[in-house]
């Protein structure tokens, strides 16, 4: 019987698949190839960030130049123009909640005065000889009829400085009377050195109208040239900031019959007529007149039957970094319009004020129906022109901005203030 031997005893070799083999290399690249990939995608992806750093930079460059805003202010606006509104809006909570709050206590550095004036006037006092038959400066709008009586002075939260609260004759005068009167008063018991401005406009010596600017509000429409009408500037007295912009006023926007932005009932809304007229109304519940030329809503009424309707600061309806915009909570630079019991208009505006401040200032100024403007240091801003002109006057003395805002082109609507008849 033979006996096998293991050197005679060929061995089975693995059967090796090629193309498995080639197909396992190409997953698996070799280790200097993969870092060559590595090494390539993160040069690209730096050459991406600096090219979107390099692209904001020179955005908040260009932007700072052309509207005359501050570098903060401009990279702002340009981050929100990107998409990153909530992350410009915790930011802003941070610095004003935190960084740079506003001064607590003290008083003010300069007296309750405006245009150089802190004496009251008590009453509208004719200032040149008036018209029995007015002319007329805009046809739609008719003539300027009797004045309007000035309110009662205004009440202040702490001990009363001499002139506080009293209203001061503006130098726009309509057949013979003052047509916009001015007020200074400390907003709150904390912010003591620091004033709000309450003006006061007669409507039946001046009409409004709302002008959009060349980019606000948002909307595929014909936004103009962003200024008043040429043939109406020689009639226009007085320019106010309007709303917040559209994707974050929680409400929409109509022009001459054209739905920009869907109106959202319940919101507030500020309308103007081809009369001159003006109403702010909570859409969908109060009566109004047909026929308006635009209807601009933001946020929701602050003023409600001639009560505050900001119950809380930190309400997400008053601002909300996902909606944003910053806490109702910051004290900073607002603005607000309200529509008296009598049909007169008053507006406010100060450096220091939280929604729930800027809503009782409007109630203490008479306000029976009241909505917010726009807000933050570069944008709360009201203008008065005719005599003031060329250089204009802040309505609120100690705003920052250029004082042709309204006037020259602007990228914001406005509201725009029209004398009715000549001085």
């Amino acid at each position: 019987m033979p006996v096998s031997s293991s050197k005679n005893k060929k061995v089975a070799e693995p059967v090796v698949d090629a193309q498995a083999e080639s197909a396992a290399k190409a997953e698996k690249p070799p280790r200097s190839e993969l870092v060559k990939n590595i090494r390539f995608a993160s040069a690209a992806l730096l050459v991406i960030v600096a090219s979107c750093v390099g692209s904001f930079s020179f955005a908040t460059f260009q932007r700072a130049s052309s509207q005359h805003e501050d570098t903060m202010m401009a990279a702002s606006e340009v981050a929100r123009d990107w998409g990153l509104n909530p992350l410009v809006a915790m930011a802003e909570n941070i610095y004003y909640g935190y960084l740079n709050p506003p001064k607590v206590g003290g008083t003010p550095a300069q007296p309750a005065a405006f245009d150089g004036s802190v004496d009251p006037t008590g009453n509208p006092t004719s200032v040149a000889k008036p018209v029995r038959t007015p002319k007329t400066n805009i046809a739609a709008f008719g003539p300027a009829t009797e004045p309007m009586q000035v309110p009662k002075t205004l009440t202040s939260p702490v001990k009363r400085l001499p002139g506080e609260g009293r209203w001061i004759a503006t130098k726009i005068v309509v057949n013979g009377s003052a047509a916009i009167y001015v007020a200074r008063i400390r907003p709150d018991t904390s912010h003591t050195s620091i004033y709000a401005t309450v003006a006061w406009f007669d409507p039946h010596l001046l009409g409004f109208s709302q002008v959009p600017g060349t980019k606000m509000p948002e909307g595929n429409f014909d936004h103009g040239n962003g200024r008043v009408a040429g043939n109406l500037r020689k009639f226009y007295v007085a320019g106010l900031a309007s709303g917040y912009k559209m994707n974050q006023s929680q409400g929409g926007y109509v022009k001459d019959g054209v739905v920009i932005s869907r109106l959202v009932r319940g919101k507030a809304t500020l309308l103007t007529y081809a009369d001159g007229s003006i109403d702010i109304v909570k859409w969908g519940r109060d009566p109004y007149k047909r026929g308006f030329l635009v209807a601009r809503q933001n946020l929701d009424l602050m003023v409600d039957h001639s009560k505050s309707k900001v119950l809380s600061n930190s309400a997400a309806e008053w601002g909300s970094a996902w909606h944003g915009t910053g806490s109702g909570g910051n004290y900073v630079w607002r603005s607000g319009i309200g529509k008296m019991a009598d049909g007169s208009i008053v507006y406010v505006q100060s450096a220091a004020l939280s929604a729930e401040t800027l809503a009782n200032l409007l109630v203490r100024a008479g306000a029976v129906e009241a909505m917010a403007l726009d807000m933050n240091s570069g944008f709360a801003n009201g203008n008065l022109f005719g005599p003031y002109l060329p250089k204009g006057r802040h309505i609120n003395p100690d705003n920052p901005n250029p004082s042709r805002d309204f006037y020259n082109a602007s990228e914001r609507d406005f509201i725009a203030v029209f004398a009715k008849s000549p001085r």
